[in-house]
């Protein structure tokens, strides 16, 4: 799948600008002109804006410890921006925060008044056992004001350099990074997001980095996390080397992580104990390595189990300990899975993955803090199944959308295997079928069949499992009319469809004017408003799954009524083929029928693609508000 790169190493970094685009900036040097600005004109809805966030990272030879000096000073531009002035500052215990100062500057009858922030008004708050926080409000603030804090911290030693986040949910005018790169390690710096930095410098033995009129991140929907897009820096320490006293290598390659993790007692090691599901293993069921057998003892396994909603890599209690509990985290349940797959015969690994809520995976940078989650693969006769076995209502073709995420690593003992998380060809299925008349008082009443298939039925029957009888009807909240008789086939059953049928009465959609009946057959609508409403797009739309629905309207033909105007055919498509829609309507007999197909073919349309799906989606919108036209028939003499 071709991808947004997103993350990218930076080996050797340049000028992009010459060092005047590096500003001075000093605690206190407030300037009239801000405090006079009462709208940011890069971006005039902004609450707030980072005037300046400037960070200084050193690293003391002496103690080998790491500390970061910041500056920071926002404008509050409306009443929804006076939050930034709650400040919270983490710190390392046993390391408080030095040249810590805070203050409020106002503009009152043309000159500044500044307003400190006492010593006494901090609070010190205990986060965990290694991490404290001091929390204070700024005084005296107020639309118009600029709160300014600067502080210095101990960050960790060489081992672990801070990083740096240029982009925040406000926009920020000028930020700042700089940073020693100890001469004992070798790093790896990551630059992620999309904005072109202002300057670099690397030489010197340092990482110098300024961008300006960095951009709000804003939520955008159908975006797995827009952590993926924000702009920072991190560095990865890839070995130390102290001369005649340390040297450790912890950044080599993926097949070194492969080894590392089967060597694991709480990974690998774990795995070859196979004695742990002896007595759990029903050697009875006489299973094989087929589909049958792997199907049988997924289910075995995925039903025995309660999931305590815990993701992670590792198996930090044993099969023997959980199943007893038969209560487990996902690498447990998953890891307990393959022994039972190995012990059938079939060809079994665990797959490590980072979940969409975590980000993508850099490939190209071997590290094991990327991954967040352990599924199941299998292999029988060359077809690959993955599998997670979390969920009582999840078949075994079938994974969380959430582990929907590009690539996973296949831990095995012949080495690493890259594999693609959609190789079960999960989709997105609706089928609805709906039929409709004009009852006595002339309202809308039908009823409707709807199935769900793949990730929708897994989807569906999650959201049933968490309703009262009584409520089931909320499934179908969006229909917009009065719902009953719900009833629901297979929603306790781990299958890959769902079914469900119920009645309804519509007031809406229906519409009389002189001696003719307008009527819009589209109930169940795919959208009812365009989420992609900027006019051009920074990140990627991303669909956890390919979508494929179908509507297919029987409307009955009012008594006394004939058709005058049904809705045209409509078909279009998206380039590439990433998608299509088509609108047929067609009279047969005494009943109008309408048929619509809609397929979204791809997970993740880049940016450049954007245009076109925001006009896709506008057509279908439009299209779905098409009528039909019925005139009363004319009396024969």
């Amino acid at each position: 799948m071709k991808r947004v790169i997103l993350c990218v190493a930076i080996l050797c970094l340049i000028f992009f600008n010459s060092s005047a685009q590096v500003e001075s900036h000093e605690f206190g040097e407030i300037d009239k002109s801000d405090l006079e600005m009462t709208v940011y004109s890069a971006d005039s809805g902004a609450a707030a804006v980072y005037l300046v966030d400037k960070g200084r990272a050193i690293f003391n030879e002496t103690s080998f410890d790491m500390y970061l000096t910041q500056l920071v000073r926002i404008k509050i531009l409306k009443e929804e921006g006076f939050k930034w002035a709650d400040i919270k500052l983490d710190y390392l215990k046993g390391n408080g925060l030095s040249k810590l100062k805070a203050a409020t500057y106002n503009l009152v009858d043309g000159k500044i008044v500044r307003t400190e922030l006492g010593k006494r008004d901090w609070v010190d708050e205990k986060i965990n056992d290694n991490l404290w926080s001091k929390k204070a409000s700024l005084p005296d603030v107020k639309v118009g004001s600029i709160i300014e804090y600067t502080y210095t911290r101990r960050t960790g030693d060489f081992s672990s350099l801070p990083g740096w986040v240029f982009q925040t949910s406000i926009p920020v005018r000028y930020s700042e990074y700089e940073i020693d790169i100890p001469r004992y390690g070798d790093y790896q710096p990551m630059m992620k997001g999309y904005i072109r930095p202002a300057f670099i410098d690397n030489s010197g033995g340092k990482q110098h980095i300024v961008m300006k009129n960095v951009s709000a991140l804003d939520n955008e929907p159908y975006v797995a996390t827009m952590e993926n897009f924000r702009s920072k820096i991190e560095f990865e320490i890839k070995a130390i080397d102290i001369p005649g006293y340390f040297k450790e290598v912890y950044m080599e390659n993926w097949e070194a992580i492969n080894d590392d993790l089967l060597k694991d007692e709480v990974f690998g090691k774990a795995l070859e104990a196979t004695g742990q599901i002896k007595k759990a293993y029903p050697d009875d069921k006489g299973w094989k390595n087929d589909e049958a057998s792997l199907i049988d003892i997924y289910d075995f396994v995925r039903d025995h189990y309660e999931w305590d909603e815990r993701g992670g890599l590792y198996m930090y209690k044993s099969p023997r300990e959980t199943w007893g509990d038969k209560k487990a985290s996902a690498p447990e349940i998953n890891m307990t899975l393959v022994m039972f797959l190995r012990n059938a015969g079939i060809s079994a690994d665990p797959v490590i993955l980072s979940t969409r809520a975590h980000g993508y995976l850099n490939t190209y940078v071997p590290i094991i803090r990327q991954f967040n989650r352990t599924i199941a693969s299998a292999t029988i006769e060359g077809k690959t199944y993955l599998m997670d076995a979390t969920n009582k209502l999840r078949p075994y073709n079938i994974l969380p959308t959430s582990c929907l995420n590009g690539q996973g690593l296949k831990i095995t003992p012949t080495g690493p295997e890259w594999v693609d998380l959609s190789t079960n060809n999960e989709m997105d299925t609706e089928i609805i079928t709906g039929n409709l008349w004009l009852n006595d008082d002339d309202i809308l009443e039908g009823n409707m069949n709807v199935v769900f298939r793949g990730t929708a039925a897994t989807r569906t029957k999650s959201a049933i499992s968490e309703l009262e009888e009584d409520d089931l009807k909320e499934i179908f909240e969006d229909f917009g009319g009065e719902i009953e008789n719900v009833v629901f086939q297979r929603a306790k059953e781990a299958k890959d469809n769902l079914e469900a049928q119920y009645d309804f009465t519509k007031e809406s959609n229906v519409s009389f004017l002189g001696n003719k009946i307008f009527l819009n057959p589209v109930l169940t609508k795919f959208i009812k408003e365009n989420p992609f409403k900027l006019e051009s797009r920074l990140y990627p739309v991303e669909f956890s799954a390919p979508i494929l629905n179908t509507y297919m309207y029987n409307i009955s033909i009012p008594e006394g009524f004939e058709v005058e105007e049904l809705p045209q055919a409509h078909n279009m498509a998206l380039p590439d083929s990433g998608g299509k829609y088509s609108y047929l309507s067609a009279v047969q007999g005494d009943k109008v029928q309408i048929v619509i197909r809609l397929s979204i073919s791809k997970t993740q349309y880049l940016p450049e693609e954007y245009p076109a799906l925001k006009e896709f989606f506008n057509q279908i919108i439009a299209k779905q508000e098409a009528q039909i036209v019925f005139k009363k028939k004319e009396s024969k003499p």
